[in-house]
């Protein structure tokens, strides 16, 4: 999964199956960006027009600047309004009470920023949404727009900036209603709490066996022991599985028409995923479906129109497909789709993933950025080591608290099983046990993410530290 931080390059295009005329868009050239009149407008780094002093881009497309530095954009107001001012960003205790200018046209306000917090323990990015200025007037027509830092005296990082989001006053009340909307849609994530635990397995074309060996996608599903499988869950005491569904490469193990239709030949007979879902959920297990949304339906290959349709014909395959068998869905890569996708039909995507199944439960990954939309059910959580406790069922302090607490860790230093042998599990079954019961009394969930071989056996120490957690957690 780690891959996914390198993706820089994505298109902003305009999807044209919305029903609004009232859109945000770039221009031919990819430069001059509309404002949205009824909802928030991104700028990112990536998208500046100017940039100048120490602006570095990183990993995850956010932007370390340093010292005395500017970022501008172009853009094109439809109207004469007036917008708050957020940035996404991660600001450093070093940087406090540091003063910053805003610039629109021959207009110019200054701000002071704060440092940010998060969950991570032992320090990291906290990237937060954190309101600058209120009710900047930004006059019709073109104008450049940026911020810039002056006067300083030190060459550290000053902030680490995801994007500039500029909120037009009078949207809040919309805003506000299709929030209340989203959250009253949807479906419970009590059980979550209750399983307390699950298991991830990245088990992908790119698995290898304990001798080194790698069969052919479609051989390994053919020889998949699934009954071997979902007695092993059993053994940890997981109350679910995410399973990994077209990761790195884009392959499916069951013979969907729609994904066979995208992907020529990465298909197979067997459908394991529901013979999966079926020995699971007899154990009482449910199944969630990891699926790798920027690879899925080939977005930035295709024209956004093209994608959307590609993703929720497949969506509606799978839930016609397996309806309640499939308790939930983990998708993969939302922060660098909603950048390229900003006219994403969120309310529409949501009821797709519903498709057989009004129950189950999705998430849509935005890292450790703030959530893309409101219309999810739970935190996709891909913090690797233990966070902060939920408190009732929330994140407190950092980028998402409106989600379902899930926190996703890896039990080995890496997602994928690319090696013949394991390394020492990352956690003891003490401490894990207890971050576990921690979170269940706090209304939140921990997944962890399991190194697994191609003949879908796991690492012996890994195992037996899971089948402590079970003893710690749930008795015998």
């Amino acid at each position: 999964m780690n891959t996914k931080l390198f993706f820089t390059c994505i298109l902003a295009i305009f999807c044209t199956c919305l029903k609004s005329n009232d859109i945000g868009k770039l221009s031919e050239y990819d430069k001059e960006i509309s404002l949205y009149t009824n909802r928030s407008t991104f700028l990112y780094g990536s998208k500046a027009t100017r940039i100048v002093g120490e602006l570095k881009r990183q990993a995850g497309d956010n932007f370390e600047w340093k010292g005395n530095s500017e970022m501008g954009w172009a853009l094109s107001v439809p109207k004469a309004e007036k917008y708050d001012l957020y940035l996404i960003v991660d600001i450093p205790l070093e940087s406090k009470n540091t003063e910053m200018l805003l610039y629109s046209g021959t207009n110019s306000f200054k701000f002071t920023i704060n440092p940010t917090s998060g969950p991570w323990n032992g320090g990291g990015k906290y990237f937060q949404r954190i309101k600058v200025l209120s009710g900047v007037l930004l006059p019709k027509g073109n104008q450049e727009f940026g911020l810039k830092s002056s006067g300083l005296v030190t060459g550290k990082t000053l902030l680490n900036l995801r994007a500039v989001e500029l909120v037009p006053v009078s949207a809040y009340k919309s805003i506000e209603k299709e929030n209340k909307k989203a959250v009253a849609s949807r479906a419970s994530t009590e059980w979550l709490t209750k399983c307390g635990y699950g298991l991830m397995f990245h088990w992908t074309s790119q698995n290898v066996n304990p001798d080194g060996s790698n069969k052919p996608y479609e051989q390994a599903v053919n020889d998949f022991d699934v009954r071997k499988f979902a007695d092993m869950v059993e053994e940890t005491g997981a109350g679910y599985v995410i399973f990994t569904i077209g990761h790195a490469q884009q392959y499916c193990p069951a013979p969907i028409k729609s994904w066979e239709k995208c992907f020529p030949g990465k298909t197979t007979q067997r459908d394991l995923i529901e013979e999966m879902a079926n020995t699971l959920n007899a154990k009482g297990i449910r199944l969630i479906c990891y699926m790798n949304s920027y690879g899925t339906a080939k977005f930035g290959k295709v024209d956004n129109l093209e994608f959307y349709k590609t993703f929720t014909d497949i969506l509606k395959e799978f839930g016609e497909r397996y309806k309640e068998k499939v308790a939930g869905y983990w998708f993969d890569c939302w922060y660098q789709i909603f950048e390229g996708f900003p006219d994403v039909p969120f309310e529409d995507f949501f009821k797709v993933c519903k498709t057989g199944n009004k129950d189950r439960i999705i998430c849509l990954n935005s890292w450790i950025y703030p959530s893309v939309s409101p219309w999810q059910e739970y935190w996709a959580g891909e913090v690797a080591s233990p966070v902060t406790l939920p408190v009732n069922g929330h994140m407190v302090d950092g980028p998402v608290n409106d989600l379902r607490y899930q926190a996703l860790l890896i039990m080995e230093p890496y997602w994928v099983q690319q090696r013949p042998t394991h390394p020492d599990p990352r956690f003891t079954a003490s401490e894990l046990s207890q971050y576990i019961r921690d979170c269940m009394a706090n209304g939140g969930a921990v997944t962890i993410n399991m190194g697994i071989f191609q003949n879908g056996t796991v690492g012996e120490k890994a195992l037996d530290v899971m089948k402590q957690v079970r003893k710690n957690v749930k008795g015998n």
